[in-house]
């Protein structure tokens, strides 16, 4: 049986004033657990929505989080009339093409919300979860030296544990660990994930196969759906549930999470042409979007693997470039963290 729209009855938790940062706003968003903020103006009229979409190509653009949140909401929603609610909410929103239907009065205020299906904080979800934890981890040794990276310790248990919590708290049960160096200590520390309230099984890789060359292992009713896979030493604060939901209303073939990460130049630059200078910037700043670890891939991507060789995941984005599958970027804006080197380790034991 189909799940049906749901009317929000906390829906004025979600609700914030034009003149709001774009920080503050996403606060509200997220904190309110239904990927939406109703922006309203001075007067207590409609100004606009704030979706989690609007929020990822907000950071494309390059909105800063201390611009206000008029320069990211949507100032035209779809809304519907509290007095003209019609039965079929769910064949409306359907054919809307939207997850958020904002209810409204006569005088354009808001007076409610629905939401559809997916956005259910309740849902389980059925698709599988690849962990990939088979790297040595050298940039750590000596901790790593008996210890594969996964299994250091954070705030009392293993990173890898912190990861399987926050996919069971976000509806996910169903997990693939891509196992090499001292994959034992992994094995017989999670089993088969009963005691995690989990299903877990493994990959082994028998020689290292990158970050990407273990997938050509996964078998055909795996990749019926979407696989969502993440590195084993990236702890965050993402919905995995809100990545799969982008991925399939962009119709993409693979989704890469990317942060935004910022260098200042010490020097100042000189711009010329020829010999006559055209302008001097004083330590310019310039921003990147860098790999965060985190993808969404469908099967036509899986499927350019050669089995049981190394690839990188980075190489498999571009083999699918070159095929013109639709590659796409989800800019994070959520707490995230990559324990790469001793100080990144450092600071995940020392967060809260």
């Amino acid at each position: 049986m189909s799940q049906s729209a749901c009317s929000v009855f906390d829906w004025s938790k979600v609700l914030i004033s034009e003149d709001l940062s774009f920080n503050d706003a996403l606060k509200v968003l997220s904190a309110g657990g239904y990927q939406i903020a109703l922006v309203q103006k001075a007067n207590g009229r409609v100004a606009g929505i704030v979706t989690d979409s609007d929020v990822r190509k907000a950071l494309l653009r390059g909105v800063r989080l201390d611009d206000t949140v008029s320069l990211v909401m949507n100032t035209d929603p779809k809304v519907i009339l509290s007095r003209s609610i019609p039965h079929d909410i769910n064949g409306l929103m359907k054919n809307q093409n939207v997850f958020h239907l904002p209810i409204v009065d006569d005088q354009n205020r808001f007076e409610g919300l629905y939401i559809a299906p997916q956005l259910n904080p309740k849902k389980y979800n059925p698709e599988t979860i690849v962990i990939m934890a088979g790297g040595k981890g050298k940039r750590l040794m000596p901790l790593t030296a008996n210890t594969p990276k996964p299994m250091l310790p954070v705030h009392g248990k293993p990173m890898l544990e912190h990861i399987l919590d926050r996919l069971r708290e976000d509806g996910f049960k169903n997990v693939i660990i891509s196992v090499n160096y001292l994959s034992e200590r992994i094995t017989s520390y999670f089993q088969d994930g009963s005691k995690f309230d989990m299903n877990i099984s493994y990959l082994y890789e028998d020689k290292p196969l990158g970050t990407a060359g273990a997938l050509s292992g996964l078998d055909s009713k795996t990749r019926e759906n979407p696989v969502i896979v993440t590195n084993a030493d990236i702890l965050s604060g993402i919905s995995y549930s809100d990545l799969l939901i982008y991925f399939r209303r962009n119709t993409s073939n693979g989704l890469m999470a990317v942060r935004t990460q910022e260098w200042q130049n010490p020097f100042g630059v000189v711009q010329s042409n020829g010999s006559h200078i055209t302008n001097i910037i004083e330590k310019p700043t310039h921003y990147y979007q860098v790999n965060a670890g985190l993808y969404v891939l469908d099967n036509k991507l899986l499927d350019l693997l050669t089995p049981n060789s190394y690839c990188d995941m980075p190489d498999l984005f571009r083999m699918g470039l070159e095929i013109n599958l639709n590659l796409q970027v989800y800019p994070l804006h959520e707490q995230w963290l990559d324990i790469g080197r001793p100080k990144d380790y450092d600071i995940a034991n020392k967060e809260s």
